[in-house]
């Protein structure tokens, strides 16, 4: 009995709460239409506030073929910038099972530089030259930060679960006519090359280490809503 009388309050207070909200509302237009007189502060900080929501809302989706990061890897991200020349992207990715190793998921955070494109036409571009530094993370016990007790004291000296990358690559972009567009506006098609921090320092250590050992091939389409 308490339960339903705890309900039939909450509902009559939400009632009251809409109520008195649309009763406002209808206030503050009538009194809008009537005086005629918008604070121009007000409509700014609206306005400000309302681009601020928008940014956070990512308009990026992404999917990679290796690189390093998994055999596929998918996320978001955001473009910024004068010309939207920065962008950030999460990715998780999945490693499967091979050999006595079970499926590994992973986790990506990437910076990427884009610092100019060559517009072939109305719809295709070129970007000849992106940079991106990426730290990648494997969700695993197997897997540690801080060298494991049972090992002496700097027997390793580097993280197995946390690894840095940083990548060249060239991208091909697809933009849709504005008249035909219909869920999103560009494709891009790009591919990376890259090493990471642990790959660098197996080359230094020796230098028998082959180049094409350290060296990492991405491809991906971008997504751009």
């Amino acid at each position: 009995m308490n339960l339903k009388r705890w309900i039939f309050r909450a509902a009559a207070v939400a009632m009251c709460l809409c109520y008195v909200s649309v009763y406002a509302q209808e206030c503050v237009t009538d009194t809008t239409a009537v005086s005629d007189v918008i604070n121009p502060k007000y409509e700014r900080r609206l306005a400000k506030r309302e681009m601020m929501w928008k940014r956070l809302l990512p308009n990026l989706f992404t999917l990679q073929y290796a690189g390093g990061i998994g055999m596929f890897s998918t996320g978001f991200g955001w473009d910024y910038g004068r010309s939207q020349q920065w962008e950030t992207h999460m990715l998780i990715g999945f490693v499967p099972k091979r050999y006595e190793y079970p499926a590994y998921a992973t986790f990506t955070l990437r910076e990427t530089y884009v610092p100019w494109k060559v517009r072939i036409n109305d719809c295709w571009s070129v970007k000849p030259f992106t940079v991106s530094l990426s730290l990648n993370s494997i969700f695993s016990g197997d897997f540690w930060t801080s060298e494991p007790e049972r090992y002496p004291k700097g027997y390793y000296g580097f993280s197995s679960r946390l690894r840095f990358h940083l990548g060249f690559g060239q991208r091909v972009t697809f933009t849709v006519p504005e008249g035909k567009r219909r869920l999103g506006q560009q494709f891009t098609l790009y591919y990376e090359i890259s090493t990471c921090d642990l790959y660098v320092r197996q080359k230094i250590l020796s230098s028998k280490v082959p180049l094409k050992d350290i060296i990492i091939l991405g491809i991906g389409v971008i997504y751009t809503i």
